[in-house]
């Protein structure tokens, strides 16, 4: 057992080094390339028919597209770009007007990035740089989403019925990048169709924002939070961190990452680098490298918060991958959401490759039904595919007919969805237990909050351990899930809340 643990552990460290030789691969996702090959194939038809199986439901959780800087903190001097190209946020009216007519009302942000300043930032000095505000789309956002609803298209042959607005759930979390984007799939799903609901929930609580209530999770949600002082880059990367202030002029942080990738895939039309930081340079790909391990380390650190902060967004996906399997409805679900969402529920199932989510990362829900309407067992069945490619859980439970998994690789019970470590948090008194306690001393030592951050200049050290030694504990504890997993059959049976507090459906599911 112990040697099955540590190869795991092994494993997961060299899947990390794997993505730091390569860090951030991918992330501008050029349309319509990107979008293509890291969305998975609808199963064929005579597949289907053979594993007597029907596609009942999909649902997809993407990111937003291409979006300018998500904070306006100065990675380098001088650093004054305006971006002016985001017309996108112009086409979200949300009035059902035509595309062919005048828009109402035209967005431009004044004072956009009160950080740079000269005096007293943040208290009404006028800056004169205008623009798109932060984190809002730019006009590459259009043709990456127009890309990945076309991929979108290639399922509806392959379900029951052709999805409508009257079949399809919308949800966004409450932030203009995302629901632009939700606004841009359903238009080139359904058209201009008037009277489209779409849910939210407020930005301050949604889940699928990391904003849950949760004490035990601390702060450590976003990746613009991300505060690592120099006295830690220095005494780990000391020659990267010398080269570093010498070509910007600033302490680096991991979140500088950020203006190099978009001044990157913005081709630095508006953000222009400083010449020894072009893109392809030696020091470029360091500062990624240096960005991405840095994240790694703070993301992985803590197993618990990450189950704490996913649980919401897993058992939500679960709900609806439910009623999919037994109502049939609604045919399509899509989540507009954001880099760090996906990459925390990815690491809480332990299947985070340790690459930063790209723009429109899609992960992919599939869910079957048995087709013998006669069938006695009445199974459902779902396939979880990330970067177009089936994910296999380990704790999924051993099919009665392998040629199903055979012919559609990475099939699994419905059952079977939530690992045994996100079980417990179905009871929501479970999971606001957990989230009240005290969280670990030293934990949000890093943050800032984001009403702080504005009038707060200084930085402070992160956490920092040997990152193998980390890698290697998360992985053991995963292990150990993992092998719980194995015996899950065994452990339903001691875990007696697990159907007391499902949902009627769920009971329904289980006792099949």
């Amino acid at each position: 057992m112990l040697r099955v643990l540590l190869f795991f552990a092994g494993a997961l460290a060299s899947t990390f080094e794997d993505a730091q030789r390569l860090p951030f691969k991918g992330y501008c996702a050029k349309a319509p390339q990107a979008q293509q090959s890291g969305f998975p194939e609808a199963p064929p038809a005579h597949i289907l028919q053979e594993a007597k199986l029907q596609l009942s439901g999909i649902q997809l959780v993407f990111r937003h597209g291409a979006r300018d800087l998500s904070s306006d903190k100065p990675c380098f001097k001088p650093m004054r770009q305006a971006f002016k190209n985001c017309s996108v946020q112009t086409l979200v009216s949300f009035t059902g007007l035509s595309p062919s007519e005048p828009l109402p009302l035209v967005r431009e942000v004044l004072d956009a990035y009160p950080l740079r300043e000269v005096q007293l930032p943040g208290s009404g000095y006028t800056s004169g740089l205008s623009g798109c505000g932060l984190g809002v789309l730019l006009d590459a956002a259009i043709p990456q989403t127009k890309a990945l609803a076309a991929e979108v298209r290639r399922y509806f042959p392959r379900l029951p019925a052709m999805p409508s607005r009257n079949t399809t759930r919308l949800y966004s979390t409450g932030k203009l990048r995302t629901e632009a984007t939700l606004f841009l799939m359903q238009r080139e799903l359904f058209g201009d169709t008037p009277g489209v609901r779409l849910f939210s929930r407020p930005v301050t609580s949604d889940p699928w924002d990391l904003n849950q209530h949760c004490p035990r999770a601390g702060l450590a949600r976003h990746a613009r939070h991300y505060k690592s002082g120099p006295n830690l880059i220095t005494r780990r990367f000391p020659d990267f961190a010398r080269r570093w202030k010498q070509a910007s002029g600033t302490d680096f942080q991991p979140s500088f990452k950020d203006c190099l990738l978009v001044a990157t895939c913005s081709g630095q039309h508006t953000l222009h680098l400083p010449q020894l930081l072009q893109p392809g340079s030696p020091l470029f790909k360091e500062a990624l490298r240096v960005s991405l391990k840095m994240y790694q380390e703070h993301y992985m650190r803590d197993p618990e918060a990450l189950h704490l902060l996913a649980a919401p967004v897993l058992i939500e996906l679960e709900h609806f991958m439910i009623m999919q399997a037994t109502q049939g409805s609604p045919l399509l679900a899509m989540w507009a959401t954001h880099d760090t969402t996906i990459l925390v529920f990815l690491a809480a199932l332990g299947v985070w490759d340790g690459q930063w989510p790209p723009y429109t990362d899609t992960v992919v829900l599939e869910v079957y039904k048995e087709s013998n309407s006669t069938s006695l067992s009445n199974e459902s069945y779902f396939r979880f595919l990330h970067h177009g490619v089936p994910v296999v859980f380990p704790w999924c439970e051993t099919q009665e007919k392998e040629i199903r998994s055979d012919l559609i690789p990475g099939l699994c019970n419905v059952k079977a969805f939530l690992p045994p470590w996100i079980t417990p948090y179905r009871n929501m008194q479970r999971l606001r237990d957990a989230c009240a306690r005290t969280a670990p001393a030293g934990l949000d030592a890093e943050f800032l909050h984001e009403d702080h951050l504005a009038s707060q200049d200084g930085f402070v050290e992160s956490w920092s351990r040997n990152s193998f030694v980390m890698y290697a504990l998360y992985a053991l504890s995963c292990g150990v899930f993992m092998c719980l997993g194995y015996c899950w059959r065994e452990l339903r049976e001691l875990n007696r809340w697990n159907s007391q507090f499902c949902s009627a459906q769920l009971e329904t599911l289980l006792s099949s």
